[in-house]
């Protein structure tokens, strides 16, 4: 009876510890998880302000006599980086839907920056939005 006892402790010794043997997998599973999607999370967030300050950079740059900068398309190792430009002028030509007219002189030449950042990764998908307002 004793040798049947002690055979029966081991058996269910052995699936308790068998049990805590996959939750402890499954906890580092899923934090390696967290800790890759949270890296993927912080570089998109830094694509994104990169993506702005380059189109910043770009508009100070462009020669206007050759027209406005309406779209910027950068393509980063795992993001794809769309910028949408829109105008705020005293002047804008008619029939331009990323141009509106206003009437103040102090704030001719505002534009207002769209930017969106998308993920490569089909796993795991990521989309950042930022607008931004640039004062001239």
């Amino acid at each position: 009876m004793k040798k049947g006892f002690s055979l029966l402790l081991s058996i269910i010794f052995m699936i308790i510890m068998a049990f805590i043997g996959v939750m402890i997998m499954e906890f580092n599973a899923s934090s390696s998880k967290h800790a890759t999607e949270s890296f993927l999370d912080t570089k998109a967030n830094l694509a994104l302000r990169s993506a702005t300050e380059y189109a910043i950079l770009a508009i100070q740059g462009h020669n206007f006599n050759n027209g406005n900068l309406y779209k910027i398309n950068i393509s980063y190792p795992l993001f794809d980086a769309n910028v949408t430009i829109h105008y705020f002028l005293t002047n804008c030509l008619v029939g331009d839907k990323n141009c509106s007219k206003i009437e103040t002189k102090d704030t001719n030449g505002s534009v207002l920056i769209y930017t969106t950042v998308t993920s490569k990764n089909s796993n795991f998908h990521i989309r950042k939005v930022k607008m931004t307002l640039q004062n001239p």
